[in-house]
């Protein structure tokens, strides 16, 4: 089936900054709208965007509500989610994509945002981007070049990535339709109309704050159920703040990876900058890509 690409946007495009998972504070959303605007773009808030309910920033039905209004709004270009958290499972069945497939726009964000990526690649065909979100802005007023590279993808300019070599990287080159995410998120959809097909895919894994034992379990779960023989591929990105049990679990994050991995006959690249750490790269999901893997560590271009 083909996938719907949103139009590239230009100067003073509209980003619509909206929370549909954890709140956050009103003066990063306000950071953000500075930033959009000292790089040329307009934004608007959603009603929730600095919203308080609990761990939320609304109720499940407001947010809802929220991110329905800014995928329905004709007038807005980006849909920029705030921040992750969680949440977004609460609300994902409940919203309608009609507009996106008839009309599709970007959305951007990453962690609990993979829900929406899920969707939108999974069941409507549309690409999206996994990438950084205002929380993430730093309070320095001088963000990283992940952000040039983030309005780039936007504007559709071509934007390239060279990783450094990682010892557990296996060589060899691919293509295929990247997908992926938040590797907590992905294990929770299994099995759900959001769970991603592997077959010929690249997949692209990152997480943080998990036990080590928690993470080879997914990685197990991913193998026992087929996924992993059938990709073209894999990139691991930030695995961040991994935690290890009073008795040493006995391997590290990367290594619980790559012993799950080793034998199958596509390259790995690990430490791909994106994810819970600094720096985040964007990614456009659903997309085709070109990995390349050799001993001078990793490429990955959209051809």
């Amino acid at each position: 089936m083909l996938v719907s690409i949103p139009p590239f946007i230009k100067k003073g495009a509209l980003f619509g900054l909206v929370s549909p998972a954890g709140k956050i504070d009103a003066e990063k959303v306000s950071q953000a709208e500075k930033f959009l605007e000292s790089q040329g773009f307009r934004s608007c808030r959603g009603e929730t965007a600095t919203g308080n309910h609990y761990q939320f920033s609304a109720s499940d039905k407001e947010r809802a509500a929220d991110m329905q209004s800014m995928i329905n709004n004709p007038d807005v270009d980006v849909i920029w989610c705030c921040r992750g958290g969680y949440g977004a499972m609460r609300i994902i069945d409940d919203i309608d994509f009609t507009r996106m497939k008839q009309s599709p726009k970007w959305i951007i964000g990453f962690s609990d945002i993979t829900v929406f990526h899920a969707a939108l690649q999974n069941v409507h065909n549309i690409i999206s981007i996994h990438g950084p979100m205002p929380i993430n802005l730093p309070s320095n007023n001088h963000p990283g070049i992940e952000w040039t590279h983030m309005l780039d993808l936007l504007q559709g300019h071509e934007v390239d990535y060279h990783v450094p070599p990682n010892p557990f990287n296996k060589e060899g080159t691919a293509a295929g339709e990247l997908t992926g995410g938040n590797l907590s998120l992905l294990s929770m959809l299994t099995g759900t109309k959001y769970d991603f097909k592997p077959h010929g895919k690249i997949l692209f894994i990152e997480d943080v704050g998990e036990q080590l034992y928690h993470l080879d379990r997914m990685m197990y779960s991913l193998k026992l159920s087929g996924k992993l023989e059938s990709l073209a591929g894999l990139i691991v990105g930030h695995l961040t703040e991994m935690k290890n049990n009073s008795t040493p679990f006995g391997f590290s994050a990367q290594g619980i990876i790559n012993e799950v991995v080793k034998d199958y006959d596509y390259p790995v690249l690990f430490d791909f900058p994106a994810g819970h750490h600094t720096q985040n790269e964007p990614l456009i999901m659903g997309a085709q890509i070109h990995l390349q893997v050799s001993e001078d560590g990793g490429f990955l271009v959209y051809p």
